[in-house]
């Protein structure tokens, strides 16, 4: 039996499967879902029978983000806020990181905003050529805090990461391959059988020499993280001040297109 509310968590074969479980609010992030994340890492790191880490989304996204309506009726002050950000980053993206196995992100319909940042923290990304992946902060006025632009520039270098960031666009599952900034994209009805052949070939190689090839290549590409990370939980907080961020939250619940001021 499932004991997780926003999640479900499956083990078999030498596989953990993290499922976002929120499918009527296309697997929109709480509070709750990042504690739930976390532990079913954590678990996943404690069992020896565990060879990787697969994440997918139940019903026809992956995950749109930071769910707007808990936002604005919980996150009421900065330090609200601020609780969360470093909530989302220990839980569910620097454990990701941090896990001694690999994570596989399967990627389908919508993998946005804070969906995007869990997506760039898996080590490898297998998505439908028809899914919709973008950073899209800068359409409500807002700053990701959990350090996607630092890992976005990363992979598909400075010029095209502010391209994505600052225009707010979607690209497809195909353009994100293209790109470098997932592995693989393939047809929808392709896309459990392509991660499957992905994870069992990961399964068959040394745990020692995964995991640390895996921390080798984090280590010595992601410089200075931990002040880059901490950076872009302060830009997020001084974004979360402006009367743009209000305006455009206001405007995403309303259904509207949002009149930022500047300010």
């Amino acid at each position: 039996m499932n004991k997780y509310q926003t999640i479900i968590y499956e083990k078999k074969d030498g596989i953990a499967q993290i499922t976002l479980n929120r499918p009527e609010a296309m697997n929109a992030i709480n509070r709750t879902m990042f504690l739930e994340i976390g532990q079913a890492l954590d678990d996943a790191e404690q069992d020896n029978n565990m060879r990787v880490v697969v994440m997918k989304g139940a019903g026809r996204a992956f995950c749109a983000g930071v769910d707007l309506k808990f936002a604005s009726e919980e996150l009421k002050t900065l330090q609200d806020q601020q609780d969360l950000f470093r909530l989302g980053n220990q839980m569910a993206l620097e454990k990701m990181e941090g896990l001694s196995k690999p994570v596989i992100a399967q990627v389908h319909g919508h993998c946005l905003a804070g969906g995007f940042e869990i997506m760039m923290a898996a080590d490898l990304v297998v998505a439908a050529e028809d899914a919709k992946i973008g950073d899209q902060h800068i359409n409500v006025g807002l700053f990701g805090g959990g350090g996607c632009i630092y890992r976005l520039t990363l992979l598909v270098g400075m010029r095209k990461a502010k391209e994505i960031v600052l225009t707010g666009k979607r690209l497809s599952g195909k353009e994100a391959a293209e790109l470098g900034l997932i592995n693989q994209a393939v047809p929808i009805e392709k896309l459990d059988s392509a991660v499957a052949e992905l994870a069992a070939e990961l399964s068959s190689k040394s745990p020692v020499a995964l995991k640390l090839s895996k921390w080798y290549i984090n280590r010595v590409s992601m410089l200075d993280a931990d002040t880059r990370l901490e950076l872009a939980i302060m830009y997020s907080l001084i974004d979360s001040t402006s009367e743009d961020k209000e305006e455009g939250m206001k405007a995403f619940l309303e259904k509207r297109k949002p009149n930022f001021k500047g300010r």
